[in-house]
């Protein structure tokens, strides 16, 4: 009611300043300026167009009216005088009004096409906003979500739902409001006929592509043009089917790279399993051949069984590793510890790889207990101290140190090997990955260093890699440290 109202003021303030305008030029042209008569019929005509061209096709024609009858009383003989004596008077009076309504309904058609204009290109921008939305999700679960709410939003509906049929499942952009049941939903893509159907101010429209039915989509909203509608329903379904094939192709890649680590796990432990047990067999027949072999030479045989069965097990104990972790098995059990005790532990692990290898530890003797799994971050120390055994020189150093910095754990593994190449760096975590120079001149399956990973990864921590390249790398990882309360002394 108080629309209508403040619509009524706003059409009779209108025209009352058109009536002004009108009364304001003929008061000018008789009473001061005494122009002609052509004169005066221009200037009401150039009042028309402007009424004509900004407003409404009423304003205009009731302007014509208004200015056709002040030209007749006020310039056209008999002044005063609604009647017109002379023929040639009564011509340029229905030429004037004649130009009138021509001009009013010219101005009006083309501002009619300009708003007409305008609303196509809203629309189009609109379509353009929604699809660009649309496009930057490609997780199908997480498009039929938000697909409701985007639409509402960008083209002002009032309620929108979807129906996906692979789910069947139906999304609302306002939980509270079903908008229309489940069952009417998929009665609308399962129609055999699918076209946009309309009920008052509900609109359903289903969504096709090609000749497969993916859903449909249900918007309450005010009148629009049916093409709108068709246009968001193929916007939507091809969204919904872009989303689907990128989800199959991550399947199959997934599903490829899976088959591409099993093969490669399968050639590197056969690879690996076989030289220790080839050993293992050889140092066997020998001594099952040779019962007079003397104490010396059984004692070296010996010595090769035991090391060989050592590396066996190691093997083997990676590719356990590799699979909890790849299982997602790990579990952090975190408590304050002291790194210089962890690598005291990792170290005597070691010793049987070290054997005389000089080994420096710098860890400063005040630094504090850090929140920290210490059987898993034992394993982590494990790998680097054997990563850096088996790829630098038997003669060479290895560096340890730990220190806190920025609120986290740096400890570092340095050797002084032949270091490994730049273009290596994004590699060397992956899994079954060797580096191309030591692929071929040392064992090993390209596991340890992605269980380091996978391990750092569960602690919130990292590592980074500094190489130098023939003077050898460092490896550095980090875990966070927790405020004082947390770290108390152990």
């Amino acid at each position: 009611m108080q629309k209508n109202t403040a619509r009524i003021r706003w059409v009779l303030f209108r025209g009352g300043g058109f009536t002004l305008l009108a009364f304001a030029l003929t008061f000018l042209f008789r009473s001061l300026l005494h122009v002609n008569q052509t004169t005066v019929a221009l200037s009401f005509l150039a009042l028309i167009l402007i009424a004509a061209s900004r407003w409404r096709l009423a304003y205009s024609l009731y302007l014509s009216f208004l200015c056709a009858l002040l030209y007749n009383y006020f310039f056209l003989p008999p002044i005063g005088r609604l009647t017109v004596n002379d023929p040639q008077n009564l011509v340029a009076l229905a030429a004037f009004l004649g130009a009138s309504l021509l001009v009013t309904q010219l101005a009006s058609r083309a501002r009619n096409e300009a708003e007409l204009s305008e609303s196509r290109r809203r629309e189009v921008q609109q379509l353009y906003e929604f699809s660009q939305e649309l496009l930057l999700h490609d997780d199908l679960s997480v498009v039929a979500r938000i697909t409701p709410s985007i639409a509402a939003a960008i083209f002002g509906f009032r309620a929108v739902a979807l129906y996906v049929r692979e789910g069947d499942t139906a999304y609302y952009s306002d939980p509270g409001n079903e908008l229309v049941p489940l069952a009417n939903l998929r009665s609308a893509a399962e129609a055999p006929e699918p076209a946009v159907s309309s009920t008052g101010d509900l609109h359903i429209i289903p969504l096709v592509l090609g000749m497969r039915s993916l859903g449909a989509v249900a918007i309450r909203a005010s009148a629009q043009p049916t093409e709108i509608y068709e246009a968001i329903g193929s916007l939507v379904a091809i969204a919904l089917e872009r989303a689907a094939a990128l989800e199959r192709t991550s399947h199959m890649e997934a599903a490829r790279e899976s088959e591409r680590l099993h093969t490669a796990l399968l050639d590197s432990v056969t690879h690996d399993l076989r030289t220790p047990l080839t050993s293992i067999r050889a140092a066997a027949t020998t001594l099952l051949s040779q019962p007079e072999m003397s104490e010396p030479a059984r004692r070296e045989m010996y010595a090769i069984v035991d090391e060989e069965s050592a590396r066996l097990d190691r093997l083997i104990g990676q590719a356990i590793e590799m699979a909890q972790l790849d299982a997602a098995s790990i579990h952090v059990q975190a408590k304050p510890e002291r790194i210089r005790e962890i690598i005291a532990l990792a170290l005597e692990e070691a010793q049987p790889l070290l054997r005389d290898r000089s080994v420096e530890v710098q860890v400063a003797d005040d630094l504090p207990p850090v929140r920290l799994d210490r059987r898993l971050v034992r394993r982590v120390l494990r790998h680097l101290i054997e990563n850096a055994v088996k790829y630098s020189p038997p003669e060479s150093p290895l560096c340890i140190t730990a220190r806190i910095e920025n609120a986290r754990l740096l400890v570092g593994v340095e050797d002084f090997g032949p270091g490994i190449e730049e273009f290596e760096k994004s590699l060397i975590f992956r899994k079954f990955y060797r580096g191309r120079k030591q692929r071929d001149h040392s064992s090993g399956t390209g596991m340890g260093l992605a269980i380091v990973k996978a391990i750092l990864d569960a602690h919130g921590g990292g590592i980074d890699l500094v190489s130098r390249p023939s003077q050898g790398a460092q490896f550095i990882f980090w875990l966070p440290v927790e405020s004082a309360e947390s770290t108390v002394s152990v």
